[in-house]
């Protein structure tokens, strides 16, 4: 048979592959908050948010006033935050948006005395979805942390994408699945609204991909390793988390030993040192081969993003690190288009700016205690 081209050739499933969307890429916290705050205002049906952390800080409380003013001008608003990553926020700021008519759900309620598992499988989303229309993906959450200093926020990197058109409807799908799994806040379950299927927006090729399930838990990972066994050019991949298992690990040194152009941009200044360690335990080798790795020397990196070839893009919640593979509902959309490649490409290359590659001699001439240190935190990687 005959090898497909085109954007074909980086997709795993071309048959579910939505055809007729717009995408745009949000490069950063000032793009992204305010393009949500925006669309959250403009609102005329609905509004739906899940979300890994809402905060009850200066951010969190600013995106709560405006959904208690779009709920009390009718529009249906839905919210779903994760109980773990949201374990720091008063309860009583969840009521108090419930109180103003906001339908608010707790996903997987921490519960003190159950096992382990009830602790570890997350709602690690981040995506809102506007009057069925419009849908933001990303790494972002409505937090100080992720939201820009114009907002009192502390400017962490991030990517989001707002994508209008058929794949909004898929986006808002998964959060609809998310609700029916989730725990109102005050005990009174509201119905979930019927999926419209929108006009189309645009001409992109757009796949909606999701972890957390049985039968998907790893179809973001198919995506990636699928696109990198095809790259011919270049690979560019900036993740917060990277510790990719084997399976993608290996293929990025088998593309890099075939003449493909492998960057990685990992995070110097993290929110979870011990990741960066147990990463510096895989760095010689993929350097040895060809792999170029780079740390972002700005604030904290918490971006998700791949391009491939300039034709194949990913954006989304899904870190190349096994609790997202094993655990966590994550949520990425593939972008199949050479336009929108190359803004994600561009802003590849200006984040190169900010960072500092990692070289060979810099790996080995670290300490004894540094390697162990690290070997150590890669082989409980699983944990991390």
């Amino acid at each position: 048979m005959q090898e497909e081209e085109g954007w074909r050739r980086y997709c795993a499933w071309p048959e579910n592959a939505l055809e007729g969307n717009s995408v745009e890429l949000l490069p950063g916290g000032e793009e992204a908050f305010s393009a949500m705050k925006a669309a959250i205002a403009a609102a005329r049906e609905r509004v739906l948010l899940e979300f890994y952390i809402f905060s009850d800080d200066a951010a969190g409380r600013e995106f709560g006033e405006l959904l208690k003013r779009k709920a009390a001008e009718g529009v249906g608003v839905y919210l779903v935050y994760d109980s773990v990553g949201s374990i720091l926020t008063d309860r009583d700021f969840f009521l108090e948006l419930a109180a103003a008519g906001v339908h608010v759900a707790e996903f997987r309620p921490v519960i003190f005395w159950k096992p382990y598992w009830n602790w570890i499988k997350r709602d690690h989303r981040k995506t809102l979805c506007v009057d069925g229309a419009r849908a933001f993906v990303g790494g972002f959450n409505i937090s100080e942390q992720d939201a820009p200093r114009s907002m009192g926020g502390r400017g962490w990197k991030d990517s989001q994408a707002c994508v209008a058109g058929p794949a909004a409807a898929e986006v808002e799908k998964l959060f609809w699945q998310a609700w029916t799994a989730s725990t109102p806040v005050d005990g009174r379950s509201a119905p979930a609204l019927p999926v419209k299927a929108p006009a189309p927006a645009g001409d992109k090729p757009v796949s909606v991909l999701s972890a957390g399930g049985i039968r998907n838990v790893r179809s973001i990972r198919r995506s990636y390793r699928y696109a990198i066994d095809r790259a011919r050019e270049r690979i560019r991949i900036t993740n917060a988390y990277f510790l990719p298992d084997r399976l993608v690990y290996r293929r990025l040194i088998k593309a890099a030993r075939r003449g493909v152009d492998v960057r990685v941009i990992a995070p110097y200044d993290t929110d979870h040192p011990y990741v960066r360690w147990a990463s510096w335990a895989m760095y010689g080798r993929l350097i040895r081969n060809g792999v170029r790795i780079y740390e972002w020397q700005g604030p904290i990196l918490h971006s998700k993003t791949a391009v491939i070839d300039g034709t194949w893009s990913s954006v989304g919640s899904h870190n190349l690190d096994h609790r997202s593979l094993k655990y966590n509902l994550e949520l990425n959309i593939s972008v199949y288009d050479a336009a929108f490649g190359a803004v994600m490409e561009a802003a590849f290359e200006a984040d190169l700016a900010r960072c500092r590659e990692v070289t060979l001699a810099e790996v080995r001439g670290r300490t004894l205690a540094s390697k162990a240190a690290s070997r150590l935190l890669y082989f409980i990687r699983s944990w991390l």
